[in-house]
Order: structure tokens, then C-alpha cells, then sequence
């Protein structure tokens, strides 16, 4: 098949990508939406599959869409598509060309014969021209050019990197190994590898939510409500107060343990708020209180409540200060 540079409008947006062996790619990550590449993908007549991997993530990524495009002689292309929860934003595109996401390859039989070998470097190097006729040399590590030594314990690698600007990354690694060992526990398989990474390396500008004085009285008030309906006893309104993240696994045993540790009767007043972030990225508004005769500095307690973005309740704790007080 004829090999092609494509330049093709979407949406209103350049969209930079090549076609190679009948396999489209689109590199301008940052003006492509999710939905264009399922389109992509659709076009080529690619097959969706159901992600049943749980991918883990601290940047705020969904599941990842994943389809399979269909390969000749070489495995088939895998691609996955990952993208923030939030609004769909591309953060990267992982494609692999690996025979161990369909079979178990880690023995003898999944050494392969020098046609293969041919052809998944063809595959490779052509991927590699074709990106640097849009973003020039890369950033070379290896050679695949001696397949003599693919039956080496290392075999033959090579990894390239384009940086064409301070917001788009491109890694293409490819590995080719014939090599069979076995030792004890310790078996090094043959591996047959494409991966072609695009990276979104745009730096997200993270906005620190600030603490209006409007939401820090709205806060106030449901925190002294919610106070006044477990010093009554009220449990079936205070729960009202919860978010749904944990209001099912609130118990009135639990409940009950709060107003022992916490005299709800006494006034109380506030001495700190301020909003911090979670592990996962959300951001938190966090509430302190003290009762309100406690003259020493610290207070000997502390009544902490946690509010998620909806103003839901989804911590409170009751704190003893210890050590040396101040009177």
C-alpha cells in the first residue's frame, strides 16, 4: 500500500498524523479530542474492546478506550487511548505490536522465525521515518539493524525520542529477542515489541481554590446545624449532612461514639479553615473547631469536619492535643 503523509482538518483543528501501511496515527494530541480518535479508530474499521484491566491513576486519568487494528504477519496493534476524568482532555496514547496481550509468550514457543522478525522491524522503521519527516531526527538509543543477534540473550532494541516543543512527547522503543533461558524459578522468554507512545507533556497550570467568605459562613451554618442535630440525638438528619461517598457505612454505633468523645452541648467557635488536596487530586475544605471557654493555646480539643466540593460532610474527628498547654 502506498505510503502517505496526512494532513487532515478536524473539528476546525490541524491535525498532524501518516499513515503507514494502511495504520493512521494523529501526533497533535493537544487539539484532538477523545472522540475524534474513537472516529479514527471507526474509520479503520477497528474493533472496540471492553477494558477489563483497572488501570490506577494519580493524575486524575480515566479507563483508558482501548480498540484492536487488525495486523498482517505481525501482532495485532493495540491502542489505548487515556484521557482525564474531568473533561476528556488526551493525556496519552500508548500503541503496542505484542503478542503477549493475546497468549502467554514466555516460552519456547513463542520464538519466531527470521519473517517475523523482517517484518516487525519494517514496521518499526517505517514508524520512525515517517515521524521524522514531520518533527525531524530523534534522540537515537540501539540498532535493529543486525538480526544476527536476536538470538542473544539481549537481542536486538532500539528507542527513539522526539521533543518537538515543551508540551509534546513521542517515544517509539521496539525489541526483538529469540532468546530462551530457564533457570530455576527464573525464565527469560522471547520478546517481540513495538510500542509507540504520544505523550501530552503540557503542564497544567493548577488553579489553588480559594475559601470565599461567602462559602466559609455557608459552612458555618451547616456545620452548626449538624452539630445541633447529633447533640439531639437526631441521626437520621445529621446522616442528611453526609456525602454519599460514606453516608452507607455510617453507623449510629458511630455516631453515638462522636457525641461521647465530643461535648455537642458546649459552644463552640472556629479557629482555622483552609482547603487541601487529596491523593487523587480533589480538593478539600477543612474546618476546625474549639469549645469556646477553652482559654489555653493550643486548645486541649479539636473538633475537625472535612467537607467535599458539594459541601457534604465526608470527615469528622474528634482531636485531643497532647503535650506541654500554655495557659
Amino acid at each position: 500500500m502506498k505510503k502517505t503523509l496526512r494532513i487532515t482538518i478536524t473539528l476546525g483543528f490541524l491535525l498532524v498524523g501518516i499513515s503507514v501501511f494502511g495504520q493512521e496515527f494523529i501526533f497533535d494530541i493537544h487539539n484532538t479530542s477523545l472522540d475524534d480518535y474513537i472516529k479514527l479508530e471507526e474509520r479503520l474499521g477497528s474493533e472496540r474492546k471492553e477494558n477489563i484491566s483497572n488501570n490506577i491513576s494519580f493524575t486524575g486519568d480515566a479507563q483508558p478506550v482501548v480498540f484492536i487494528r487488525k495486523e498482517k504477519i505481525i501482532p495485532n496493534l493495540r491502542a489505548n487511548y487515556f484521557f482525564k476524568k474531568t473533561d476528556s482532555t488526551m493525556s496519552y496514547i500508548r500503541y503496542d505490536w505484542d503478542e503477549s496481550f493475546y497468549k502467554n509468550t514466555g516460552n519456547l514457543e513463542s520464538q519466531k522465525p527470521l519473517s517475523f522478525q523482517r517484518a516487525l522491524r519494517k514496521k518499526s522503521l517505517q514508524i520512525e521515518k515517517e515521524i521524522t519527516k514531520i518533527y525531524g531526527k530523534p534522540e537515537t538509543e540501539g540498532s535493529l539493524s543486525d538480526l544476527s543477534k536476536v538470538e542473544m540473550r539481549k537481542g536486538v532494541s532500539k528507542t527513539n525520542i522526539w521533543k518537538p516543543n515543551d508540551s509534546l512527547e513521542i517515544e517509539l522503543f521496539t525489541t526483538i529477542s529469540n532468546f530462551y533461558e530457564k533457570r530455576g524459578m527464573v525464565t527469560t522468554a522471547p520478546t517481540h515489541r513495538i510500542r509507540l507512545y504520544i505523550t501530552n507533556t503540557k503542564k497544567e497550570k493548577k488553579i489553588e481554590p480559594k475559601l470565599s467568605q461567602q462559602r466559609l459562613d455557608t459552612l458555618k451554618m451547616i456545620s452548626s446545624d449538624f452539630i445541633k442535630n447529633l447533640d439531639n440525638k437526631d441521626f437520621n438528619k445529621s446522616k442528611a449532612f453526609l456525602s454519599t461517598l460514606i453516608i452507607e457505612n455510617v453507623t449510629d454505633e458511630q455516631l453515638n461514639s462522636l457525641i461521647e468523645n465530643w461535648d455537642f452541648k458546649k459552644d463552640t467557635e472556629l479557629i482555622y479553615s483552609g482547603i487541601e488536596i487529596g491523593l487523587d487530586g480533589q480538593f478539600f475544605t477543612m474546618l476546625d473547631f474549639k469549645y469556646k471557654d477553652d482559654i489555653t493555646k493550643p486548645p486541649k480539643e479539636i473538633l475537625k469536619i472535612i467537607f467535599d466540593d458539594k459541601d457534604k460532610i465526608i470527615g469528622i474527628q474528634p482531636i485531643k492535643l497532647q503535650g506541654k498547654v500554655k495557659d
